[in-house]
């Protein structure tokens, strides 16, 4: 992998944690103030949501700070 292909994914995956940040926002959202607030199961699977994206970031970051050490 080039250095050029290296950086092009290290966009990909920022673009990738910031959909899945956005995600868990309208989640958020929807428990404070939308339908989750009002169904006991919408909020549960707002919240399982919630935590699955939390773990995609997580791995996401792990993915990026190894391509980061490769860069150098």
């Amino acid at each position: 992998m080039t250095r050029l292909e290296k950086l092009e994914m290290l966009t990909k995956i920022d673009e990738y944690i910031n959909y899945y940040k956005d995600r868990i926002d309208e989640r958020e959202w929807s428990n404070k103030f939308g339908v989750g607030q009002e169904f006991q199961s919408i909020r549960k699977r707002n919240d399982h949501h919630i935590d699955i994206y939390t773990r995609c970031i997580t791995r996401l970051n792990d993915r990026f700070r190894k391509l980061v050490l490769k860069l150098k």
